[in-house]
């Protein structure tokens, strides 16, 4: 039951723009919401009911955001595993768990977890030196990923290392991500699309898991997401299965968003393939015949940027699924409510510093697509500002009218 006199409590660790559309759910069900972020004017505080300003490794203002809240969630994998484990061990209710938050803030132990349940991921190394470079590029080949295990979001974190790479910049690299210790070594991917699955599961062991979406990024960051994926439907279900394979590896409760590569071949030559290594679909053919996979490229333990589209498109939101999952209420199988949905992100650009005002807005509702400004004053590099969502009856006119959205959008410095 809800009571009126005793509304139920969410405390959210960020207050970004997923904090303020989990505050929007929120209120709609008059649940109170506190929020705890560096910023007083961050995005989610025009609907907390209470905003605590302090970094996300503040042990006093976490454990008062705990105290004053039924349920702690987060929105972002900056916040501490350590302090959240600690309330969970006084008995606070932390979700989604700090152990699952612990194993994916560090890529190199995600990726471990992820292949001892059977999880497919590109082959990784760790890696102590340039020799152990050099002997891995000489047993599989260059290119390779270079990657830091820990904060690196949006393709930041990330070096692709050729053949005739600048070893002062792969040293430069590592020296700026803390040494050796801080980074590890991937198989390049050679893959055709990105694609992500938003899924959901409950203390209770129920799992959903939404639509494939096809997603295109812009120097590592999600420009445009379409949906459903332009992929086989078997390899959809495919992928579908794989992310609520996922959560269940991670202990999850919420809504996770699982990034990951379609590829052509059959994976021949991998050190890991085998019963549980690949997802193949025969005769998947993108451009020209040849089998499908898909490897698990990322995991994040919040709702995600790639599942935005929902809040339209299904007949449940992941933010709505998230609130539902963490509380134990019941989850909803999701379904998408049209043929087909693009969402277009609204990005800054590294002309503007400060103020900015956003312009084509009227243009864009004009064509009945759903506007949402995040209510960040001011931008800085290539800032999520916002995003736009277009519904229709197929994928090439959603497609053509996200192009039409991007071309009419525009930043302007204020």
């Amino acid at each position: 039951m809800m009571y009126s006199m005793n509304p139920v409590r969410i405390g959210i660790v960020g207050g970004g723009q997923l904090g303020k559309m989990l505050a929007m759910e929120a209120k709609r069900m008059s649940m109170r919401v506190n929020i705890l972020d560096p910023s007083e004017d961050c995005p989610a505080s025009m609907l907390a009911d209470e905003v605590i300003v302090s970094g996300f490794n503040d042990a006093e203002a976490v454990t008062r955001l705990a105290e004053m809240s039924d349920v702690v969630t987060y929105e972002i994998e900056l916040a501490d595993a350590d302090l959240l484990e600690r309330l969970e061990r006084k008995g606070h209710r932390i979700r989604p768990p700090a152990s699952a938050l612990r194993i994916v803030q560090d890529k190199f132990m995600q990726k471990h977890v992820l292949r001892k349940n059977g999880i497919p991921v590109a082959d990784f190394f760790p890696i102590k030196g340039m020799d152990d470079l050099h002997s891995i590029a000489g047993d599989i080949g260059y290119p390779l990923m270079l990657k830091a295990k820990k904060g690196g979001y949006d393709g930041r974190g990330n070096m692709l290392v050729k053949g005739d790479a600048s070893m002062d910049r792969v040293k430069g690299f590592v020296g700026a991500r803390g040494g050796w210790d801080a980074v590890y070594v991937e198989r390049f991917v050679p893959f055709i699309k990105e694609v992500s699955v938003i899924v959901a599961r409950s203390s209770k062991g129920e799992v959903v898991a939404y639509p494939v979406a096809e997603n295109v990024h812009d120097n590592g960051i999600l420009d445009t997401s379409i949906v459903p994926a332009r992929i086989p439907e078997p390899l959809a279900e495919r992928a579908r299965e794989i992310a609520m394979d996922v959560i269940e590896a991670l202990g999850g409760i919420g809504v996770f968003g699982v990034e990951m590569f379609v590829a052509k071949g059959s994976m021949g030559g991998r050190r890991d393939s085998g019963e549980g290594a690949g997802a193949y679909v025969h005769g998947y053919a993108d451009e020209g015949e040849g089998d499908g996979y898909i490897l698990v490229n990322e995991v994040a333990p919040r709702v995600h940027n790639t599942g935005h589209y929902s809040i339209e498109a299904c007949n449940v939101s992941q933010f709505e699924q998230h609130i539902r999952a963490i509380l134990d209420l019941p989850l909803v199988e999701p379904r998408m409510v049209c043929r087909a949905a693009a969402m277009v992100n609204i990005l800054g650009n590294e002309s503007i510093d400060g103020y900015y005002a956003i312009d084509g807005i009227e243009r864009v509702m004009g064509m009945g697509a759903r506007v949402h400004i995040y209510g960040k004053r001011s931008n800085r590099g290539r800032r999520k500002l916002g995003h736009v969502t277009i519904l229709g009856d197929d994928i090439d006119s959603v497609i053509r009218a996200a192009m039409q959205i991007k071309s009419t959008i525009r930043l302007v410095s204020v």
